[in-house]
């Protein structure tokens, strides 16, 4: 996409919303999601997710983009992860091989 490309469909989409802002919502496409409620993860599930991705607390922080005191503290139960950790954590749980897939990781 060139920069006038961009310009264009940027000045499309903002006037698309000011349409919306105003009430006139036949000009605006929207779409309807629903998003799966946050996961929770006990201490020990934590530590089983990454004892199963076979990494060390340094280099599961390092993956999490958390420090090691942090990995330290979820798996003591002293902390919970946050929102954005939760979710990472439900990811890398329902596909472990996901970070090696995306070059995260190497082997």
């Amino acid at each position: 996409m060139n920069e006038d490309q961009f310009f264009n469909e940027l000045k499309t989409s903002l006037g698309q919303a000011i349409e919306h802002a105003k009430g006139n919502q036949s000009k605006v496409r929207t779409k309807t999601i629903a998003i799966k409620e946050l996961a929770v993860f006990s201490a020990e599930e934590i530590r089983e997710l990454r004892l199963e991705l076979k990494l060390t607390q340094k280099s599961f922080a390092a993956l999490i983009g958390v420090s090691v005191k942090t990995i330290e503290s979820w798996e003591r139960g002293t902390n919970e992860p946050s929102g954005a950790a939760r979710r990472l954590l439900e990811i890398l749980r329902n596909e472990p091989d996901l970070a090696q897939k995306q070059e995260i990781v190497s082997v």
